[in-house]
């Protein structure tokens, strides 16, 4: 039988890595494809929507899914106290962190595009994309050790 508990932890665990992969995604397939210009202004303005999207309910999945899991007991010690309660709290970091990032670089990745184009765009959004995806890498190693 499935428990409301185990449901919790898949999909906390699905929505995680769906919303890091999305964003390595960005950050080594499609800036860079962007900034070549091989996506256009309508293939590379929906890709983006629909990352900036995922990217504002993810966190939110996370907050409820990852706080359920917390109030069943799945930290029994205080957070700072052990290992797996440190390393819960360096994922919540990286998630405030990643959640910053991936919505400011999808908001001026898109809102670059009208006045210098799709490559100027990508140039400009670039770095914070490598950033976000960095950040999304060490959430994935963070959560394995978990």
């Amino acid at each position: 039988m499935v428990t409301v508990y185990t449901l919790m932890d898949i999909l906390h665990v699905l929505v995680g890595g769906v919303w890091a992969g999305w964003t390595v995604f960005m950050a080594a397939l499609i800036i860079p494809a962007a900034r070549d210009g091989r996506l256009g202004v309508e293939a590379l303005t929906w890709l983006t929507g629909r990352f900036a999207r995922f990217s504002q309910i993810a966190p939110v999945l996370m907050l409820l899914t990852g706080g359920y899991m917390v109030s069943q007991g799945a930290i029994t010690d205080a957070p700072l106290n052990s290992l797996q309660g440190q390393l819960v709290v360096t994922m919540v970091g990286l998630w405030l962190v990643l959640s910053a990032l991936s919505n400011v670089a999808s908001r001026w990745l898109v809102a670059g595009i009208e006045p210098g184009g799709v490559e100027l765009a990508a140039r400009s959004a670039a770095r914070s994309f490598y950033v976000a995806g960095g950040v999304a890498l060490a959430l994935l190693f963070v959560g394995g050790w978990l």
